[in-house]
């Protein structure tokens, strides 16, 4: 289990950039560049975030390495791996939509040893250790527990879209495939909240193609220690869904279903 210390320097810098975010989300235009496509965006904002996230973790544990979205890596010999995303859910946080977060994951050789997801605009924070349970702190702290359900029809399932136009439209298939099955399908926006409204039974399941540590580790933890069960996959095709989030009781038919719905695509 990792330290107390450890944990800290993780939500010291999950609220440090949450401040920043906060403050550009409240402020005049954000500057806005594309990355690996027209709709893939990062603004200043990542970027200013992303600063401070990782100026925080190399001034407390300077022999840790650092993997960040936007490109602040930093090496280390500690064994320790930190994976940032600085705001997940730029386009929400762009066009004035209030469901984004900051995710950082610390990993050891076994995997995720903690996760921190902040949600700024609610004071939302999430956390989970490996081995110690997952938490929801506001103004209290709750513990985490995934859902019970054990009917997929009765299911309430999050879903994300890649940037690539092509990918959009398989997984625009696929969600056909999906949305009569299951009681109803949302598409939030921010794939860290998206695992950690799983952990906290806000929804009852979560799949996406995502690939990048930085976009699932900490969620997928929260998921793990509240109890679910995560599902990793890797397809050939990239629209395939990569993750596969939920409750004990619906795990398996959800990933059946998936596996049923990409035939023929």
């Amino acid at each position: 289990m990792p330290s107390a210390a450890l944990v800290a320097t993780a939500i010291e810098a999950a609220r440090a950039a949450g401040a920043i975010l906060l403050d550009r989300w409240r402020g005049p235009a954000r500057s806005v560049r594309s990355k690996s496509s027209d709709t893939d965006m990062v603004s200043e904002a990542d970027e200013r975030a992303e600063q401070a996230i990782v100026e925080r973790i190399k001034s407390e544990r300077p022999q840790d390495a650092i993997i960040a979205e936007e490109g602040s890596s930093v090496s280390g010999g500690s064994g320790l791996r930190w994976f940032i995303d600085p705001l997940d859910g730029t386009t929400n946080f762009l066009y004035g939509l209030g469901h984004w977060s900051v995710a950082i994951a610390c990993a050891d050789g076994e995997g995720a040893l903690l996760g921190v997801v902040y949600d700024p605009l609610r004071d939302e924070l999430f956390r989970a250790v490996r081995g110690g349970g997952a938490f929801l702190a506001t103004d209290r702290e709750l513990r985490l527990k995934v859902t019970d359900k054990g009917d997929l029809a009765t299911a309430l399932v999050a879903t994300g879209f890649g940037y690539v136009a092509e990918q959009r439209r398989v997984q625009g298939r696929i969600l056909a495939n999906v949305v009569g099955e299951v009681r109803d399908v949302r598409r939030l926006g921010s794939a860290s909240l998206d695992l950690c409204y799983t952990a906290a039974a806000r929804v009852d399941a979560y799949f996406e193609s995502v690939d990048k540590p930085w976009d699932w580790m900490a969620g997928a933890l929260l998921v793990e220690e509240a109890g679910g069960l995560v599902t990793r996959l890797q397809p050939d095709n990239p629209a395939f869904p990569r993750i596969i989030a939920s409750g004990p009781g619906i795990h398996d038919e959800l990933v059946t279903l998936l596996a049923r719905s990409i035939q023929g695509l």
